[in-house]
């Protein structure tokens, strides 16, 4: 057993706050059994004065040559926040966290887990908070996952973001990887699906 990390497919329900808005749901969506690339979250208990415990580190070296034991030596992979407040009810928060892409290396790895965690003290996640009147004071996992190599990436809202209409999806997508779109470096096509009845 982990003392540090969880697998998405061995996160306990009563774990799921400690793992935040996407570590949770990324392991629900694996348990569940839809197609979600291998991944891990490190819990906050890994991190101590903004830098990895050495066992929590033994643990994401362990972790990540697993998956490229099942995936490809060659595996790149996605490093992405996971903040307890990130994505709920009442905040997005949507880019205010980083992420690092096309991770390679053990050096590069570590990098990218400590940088998207100290995203949280970042003076635009201070001022989103402020505006949005929650505490600026926010915990945060770390989700380490099996980067694909996308022909398309793309976002759907499950009401129109204009209109707030509920019987309409739409979709947002870009050639190649969503950072292009999320960091709104390209202008994405658009698809509107309308709600199947009683789905």
């Amino acid at each position: 057993m982990h003392n540090y990390i969880r697998e998405f497919s061995a996160l306990p329900h009563q774990e799921f706050p400690l793992a935040g808005g996407k570590g949770a749901t990324l392991a629900c969506l694996f348990q569940d059994g839809y197609p979600v690339p291998e991944g891990f979250i490190i819990l906050p208990a890994a991190f101590q004065d903004e830098d990895l415990l050495p066992q929590a580190w033994e643990e994401i070296r362990d972790q990540t040559q697993a998956i490229r034991k099942i995936t490809s030596p060659n595996t790149l992979f996605a490093v992405r926040s996971s903040a307890w407040s990130e994505d709920s009810a009442q905040t997005s928060f949507a880019g205010e966290f980083e992420s690092v892409l096309n991770v390679h290396s053990e050096n590069e790895l570590r990098e990218a887990v400590l940088h998207v965690r100290k995203s949280r003290l970042s003076e635009r996640v201070r001022a989103y908070s402020q505006a949005q009147g929650v505490s600026t004071d926010h915990e945060m996992a770390v989700i380490i996952q099996h980067q694909v190599a996308p022909d398309y990436s793309g976002v759907l809202f499950t009401a129109d973001p204009l209109t707030g209409d509920r019987t309409r999806l739409v979709g947002n997508y870009v050639h190649g990887l969503g950072e292009a779109l999320v960091s709104g470096e390209a202008q994405p096509d658009t698809f509107v699906i309308t709600r199947p009845r009683g789905a």
